[in-house]
């Protein structure tokens, strides 16, 4: 049996002035954590970890002392006690749900000393199997969350070495992809040109809204019609190319 791991470290140190009580609380719950100077050095031996516990009360006290401050932290911790009841002393939490990058992109958007936050983490394997190894890095701006895997990056050197002739055959294409910025222009003419369609305003949709949108969106989209039609068109206009290329055109 194989064992897979990815180790991970966060930089810059995240200052303590910079963090709600409860932001503190849920990263030192999903990361590992050493004092620096006046913050935290954040990072993960094995993996950061996907599911955790906290008693009921640690929990309510850190989303009190944090109230005043809009955050992704405290709306996935509201949404999650909504939830809570019956005897139980402590709440099972999964971060997956609203994702730590957004928890660190909250810090960089208040913080005056952080512009940025990156994150890099290896994929091992206990086993050479070759799905076990590779890594992630992420860049986390006050706008913008964005990374790339070795995965991703193979695939960028592939798609530029499908440009040369020693290459072609190889190379793969993206025939459609869509920016969040877009649908988030999208929300605000949906929302405007049709008054029966909701009660609530475009600027309440939160970004974290668009993403499982769009997640959502990707997951019930099946494309293979226009997939098969996109590669007839490619190979009638290849078999058309070399014809133009021998100078026989049909």
């Amino acid at each position: 049996m194989a064992d897979y791991y990815t180790p991970t470290v966060v930089q810059p140190t995240i200052p303590y002035a910079d963090m709600t009580p409860l932001e503190q609380l849920l990263l030192t719950q999903i990361f590992e954590s050493e004092p620096n100077d006046d913050g935290l050095y954040f990072f993960a031996e094995i993996m950061p970890v996907n599911q955790f516990e906290l008693p009921l009360e640690t929990l309510r006290g850190a989303l009190a002392a944090s109230e005043g401050v809009a955050s992704q932290a405290a709306t996935f911790v509201i949404d999650r006690l909504k939830d809570a009841g019956g005897d139980y002393a402590d709440i099972e939490l999964d971060p997956s749900v609203t994702s730590w990058e957004f928890i660190f992109q909250d810090i960089v958007k208040r913080s005056a000393t952080l512009d940025h936050v990156t994150v890099v983490s290896a994929f091992t394997c206990s086993r050479v199997r070759p799905d076990g190894f590779g890594g992630m890095a992420i860049v986390i701006t006050a706008d913008a969350i964005l990374g790339k895997s070795t995965g991703d990056i193979l695939a960028d050197f592939l798609d530029q070495a499908g440009q040369g002739a020693a290459a072609a055959g190889v190379g793969s294409h993206i025939l459609l992809s869509f920016a969040e910025e877009q649908v988030r222009a999208e929300i605000g003419h949906i929302i405007e040109g049709d008054e029966a369609l909701t009660t609530i305003a475009a600027d309440t949709v939160t970004d974290v809204d668009i993403r499982a949108g769009c997640l959502l969106a990707v997951e019930k989209s099946d494309l293979r019609e226009e997939r098969r039609a996109a590669i007839y068109k490619a190979a009638l206009a290849a078999i058309r190319e070399a014809e133009r290329r021998q100078g026989n055109p049909a």
